[in-house]
């Protein structure tokens, strides 16, 4: 028969572990569209991203501050992921220019967060996302 202490001890250590499931299911460590990032996360960045990218236009504000104001609204360790979203959500249009478009707005958006843009640094300690393919 067990003692009462490792019983205690199995009891605190169960409670332990589904505290901590608990704790993973509430946090936005699960960066996925609908729970820390919305749905149809940052339209200022992606307009941001496009125009910076594609339209021959150099927006500072209030474009560059509505898309860093909407980044800073999603958890710091889904900047990266809500940005690829972002990209994911962009299908590059039909012909050469859509795709050479859709492909320098890809190389863009990691660089959203650099201090030349919105000034953030990412969880990782960079000022920067690695290539949106990368971001986990």
């Amino acid at each position: 028969m067990p003692s009462r202490n490792h019983l205690l001890l199995s009891a605190a250590v169960l409670l332990a572990v589904l505290a901590a499931a608990a704790e993973a299911v509430r946090s936005p460590s699960c960066c996925v569209p609908g729970q820390a990032i919305p749905l149809r996360p940052l339209p200022g960045c992606r307009w941001y991203v496009a125009s910076r990218t594609c339209g021959g236009v150099v927006p500072r504000l209030p474009a560059e501050a509505m898309c860093c104001r909407q980044l800073e609204a999603v958890p710091a360790e889904c900047w990266c992921k809500a940005l690829r979203v972002i990209m994911e959500g962009t299908s590059p249009s039909a012909g050469l220019r859509g795709q050479v478009c859709w492909h320098a707005q890809a190389e863009f958006a990691p660089a959203v967060v650099t201090e030349a843009e919105c000034g953030l640094t990412t969880i990782h300690g960079r000022p920067f996302c690695d290539a949106l393919s990368a971001e986990s």
